[in-house]
């Protein structure tokens, strides 16, 4: 037996059931292509970041204590606050994805300095490894993902920070190598 005419309620459920079909694959194609935009805005993010000029924000303050910390350098040592805390220290943090970050390697390679500089690299795991093998010959070298225990112990938030102790006590602080050891 064939089945007959479909009568006005049952057309009705098929044109809502289309319908709400079409709406679902229209919600699911938006949140994909949401995504994809989320993902290529982050990508082209981290490539202009890598050349836009430093910006000249807030760093520790010249007669800022050297802040309490412990951390585990690359090369198996610990590194204590008092380590850094007789004569003069340089304390370097730099971030994987930072052009300006990436310039100060040869100032830290070239260091002529009485005491090896910290220098803590910032960023993900599979990133740091390139900057961690240059400096690690020159300095002592410290990991950290994200802004980390010593990011937040030296109160920095704008990379590249390179921090001049003496004593204990920061002498002066700017975005690069050579400025940082001008004298005051």
């Amino acid at each position: 037996m064939a089945p007959g005419p479909l009568n006005r309620e049952e057309r009705a459920i098929i044109v809502l059931s289309v319908a709400l079909v079409v709406v679902a694959l229209v919600a699911i194609l938006a949140l994909a292509l949401v995504l994809v935009l989320a993902r290529r805005v982050k990508a082209v993010t981290e490539r202009v970041n890598m050349f836009l000029p430093v910006s000249e924000g807030q760093l520790p303050s010249p007669g800022t204590p050297l802040p309490e910390f412990t951390a585990a350098a690359v090369d198996g040592s610990t590194v204590v606050h008092t380590d850094l805390a007789a004569g003069e220290r340089i304390v370097a943090l730099l971030t994987t994805d930072c052009g300006s970050c990436h310039d100060q390697i040869g100032a830290l390679q070239s260091l002529r300095h009485e005491h090896r500089p910290l220098v803590v690299v910032i960023g993900g795991d599979d990133q740091r490894a390139e900057m961690v093998t240059a400096l690690a010959p020159h300095a002592t070298v410290v990991e950290e993902r994200d802004h980390g225990h010593l990011a937040k112990a030296f109160d920095v938030h704008e990379f590249p920070a390179v921090l001049v102790f003496n004593d204990g006590y920061v002498r002066s602080a700017a975005h690069g190598v050579a400025t940082a050891l001008t004298p005051v």
